[in-house]
């Protein structure tokens, strides 16, 4: 009888932790949707890429729902549907604005609402079809930056193979090869080299000036000075 009882206290223990555990798994897992009381509101999105089914949907930083489905696209239509349900005990003010949103740079997305600044007092009915906004801020920034982002690869693999280039001229102006070389050994193209990097220095690309020619024009037009005649003492 003993044993009996203990087996049974037993038994009854294990079944009460599997069925808390069922419940936990139901009340903050994704099956405990399935059990919640809503209602369906149609949103058109023009782009709703990244959308899962059962994202979250969020009012003010709280969730108030689920995206029962993928996006859905009707053929010859320009955007994408999104079924969102909402819990049966929220109310969604008209003229709401839905947004696609993002969890930083890299986390989850989601479905924000974001209320009217101000209220007449009616509220979107159950089936209502609305359109939603297209997303804004860094994210869409991001995906806009592509082209921007392209030509920033291209110059900088111009930059690179303009640095390469250089540093073979340099390789062979150390073997006394190429034309850098030959730059090098001429007097006169090595005098305006230095003038060139001189110029550069004072004025910048842009505001390129050749001081050199008028500082030898200016050194031509010096006078020469005389030397002042020396008096000679009378005996």
């Amino acid at each position: 009888m003993k044993e009996s009882s203990i087996e049974t206290k037993v038994g009854f223990f294990v079944l009460a932790g599997l069925l808390a555990m069922a419940g936990l798994i139901v009340a903050f897992g994704k099956l405990g949707n399935y059990f919640r009381k809503t209602y369906p509101v149609i949103v058109e999105f023009e782009d709703a890429r990244d959308i899962l089914k059962n994202s979250k949907v969020l009012l003010r930083g709280a969730q108030i729902g689920i995206v029962s489905d993928t996006p859905i696209y009707r053929v010859g239509q320009n955007y994408v549907e999104l079924t969102l349900r909402i819990d049966q005990g929220t109310q969604l003010p008209t003229n709401s604005k839905f947004r696609i949103d993002q969890y930083g740079m890299l986390g989850d997305r989601f479905v924000r609402v974001v209320p009217p600044e101000k209220m007449d007092g009616t509220f979107i009915l159950s089936g209502t079809r609305v359109k939603g906004e297209q997303e804004a801020g860094l994210n869409a920034m991001l995906a806009s930056a592509g082209p921007a982002l392209d030509e920033i690869r291209g110059a900088a693999r111009r930059v690179e193979g303009f640095a390469k280039s250089a540093q073979e001229l340099l390789d062979e102006a150390k073997n006394g090869k190429g034309p850098l070389y030959a730059v090098m050994k001429d007097e006169k193209m090595a005098q305006d080299m230095k003038n060139l990097m001189a110029n550069l220095r004072k004025h910048g690309v842009l505001f390129y000036s050749d001081d050199s020619a008028q500082s030898e024009s200016e050194e031509r037009k010096r006078p020469e000075k005389k030397s002042a005649p020396i008096e000679r003492s009378r005996p």
